[in-house]
């Protein structure tokens, strides 16, 4: 579904992704983990074609997608959903109106096709019932059901997360969790996740892939990456078990 190679990506004369190899299968959930600046997150926004690559090559489904027309590449991104951090969300629209967002702007729906949309995919995020509520009366945790309602209004085959669980408790971390399991079992998504939680990665990944400067060091279970001899590796595990137990993670 997802084939990246030997991308590369400078912002100035800095170097954030450098020759890197990335692939997901169709239906696997994959998270990305590594230090702050590693290139996760830019990974993502370099697959959806949100920033401009420096070198290599990226394939959605087969297809290459560094290379195509704005007007191309938007009909792909229509295939593909993102989570953003924090929920993102539109503070002036109410949740309806931002789960209807894309398929205001991208589709010719008639508005009672939208509306079914809307009240489905809400139910499917656990949150019918909340249509009128605005983002400032939802907890974090809401609002990010709310960002991934809002990711699947167009029926993506890919959904990318960045960091979905970060500043949640582990009550809204858990929920947050099943969600993106659901996801898969319902719709079928394949799955690309940020995060700096082991415990998540570990519960929702088919595969792990720690990054560091720009590139891919092992992937794995979690198990396997636990059991790396790689020095970064094992201090990057130690130090996020340390932020955890001692409730700053």
């Amino acid at each position: 579904m997802i084939v990246t190679k030997n991308l590369k990506v400078k912002y100035g004369r800095t170097t954030i992704i450098e020759g890197l190899d990335f692939s997901v299968k169709e239906g696997e959930i994959v998270s990305l983990m590594g230090g702050s600046g590693c290139g996760k997150s830019t990974l993502l926004r370099a697959i959806m074609r949100l920033i401009s690559i420096t070198e290599g090559e990226i394939y959605i489904e087969g297809r290459r997608t560094d290379n195509i027309s704005e007007a191309r590449m938007n009909e792909v991104r229509k295939k593909m959903g993102m989570v953003f951090q924090e929920g993102a969300l539109f503070d002036s629209m109410n949740v309806s109106e931002n789960v209807a967002f894309a398929l205001r702007r991208h589709t010719r729906m008639k508005e009672k096709e939208i509306q079914e949309i809307v009240m489905e995919r809400l139910e499917a995020v656990g949150l019918a019932g909340s249509e009128k509520k605005m983002p400032d009366e939802l907890s974090g945790g809401m609002q990010r059901r709310v960002g991934v309602a809002r990711a699947l209004a167009l029926s993506p085959k890919i959904l990318l997360y960045d960091e979905p669980t970060t500043g949640l408790d582990p009550v809204l971390t858990a929920t947050v969790v099943e969600l993106i399991l659901k996801m898969r079992e319902r719709y079928g998504t394949t799955s690309v996740v940020v995060t700096h939680d082991i415990g998540a990665a570990a519960r929702v990944s088919d595969r792990v892939a720690m990054m560091h400067r720009g590139r891919i060091l092992e992937e794995g279970t979690m198990r396997d990456l636990e059991e790396s001899k790689d020095e970064y590796i094992k201090h990057f595990l130690n130090a996020m078990r340390y932020e955890t137990l001692s409730g700053r993670g």
